[in-house]
């Protein structure tokens, strides 16, 4: 009986060990690319960053996951800086739809190009 007892009490132990909950959002290679433009920046660097976001973007979306915050505004942020106004302000718009705390924020941010301070 103690055997049976101990055996059934180390296979839940080992099912509570083995999971692990999912991660509520997908960040992709985020952290080594973003460090990687901070450590030297260049062309080569804020491309494989700007590369890294639109990827968490089409991840999150196959995955069904919400898109991390933050992310569609750093890329509009990174649109806006190359000229592209288009496609910044649509991912600003996106980064307010889905997270509406950040409308001031961005906001701001949109204020800034439009004046010239963020160019």
């Amino acid at each position: 009986m103690k055997i049976k007892f101990s055996l059934l009490l180390a296979i839940i132990v080992m099912q509570f060990i083995g999971c692990k909950p999912e991660a509520q959002f997908f960040w992709g290679n985020y952290s080594k690319t973003l460090y990687a433009y901070k450590k030297s920046p260049s062309d080569k660097t804020l491309a494989d960053h700007k590369k890294s976001l639109t990827e968490i973007i089409s991840v999150s979306l196959r995955k069904r996951k919400p898109v991390p915050p933050g992310v569609y505004a750093e890329l509009g942020f990174i649109f806006e800086k190359e000229g592209n106004s288009k496609d910044g302000m649509d991912n600003f718009n996106q980064e307010i739809i889905l997270y509406p705390e950040s409308k001031e924020f961005i906001e701001k941010l949109e204020n800034g190009f439009q004046s010239g301070e963020n160019k």
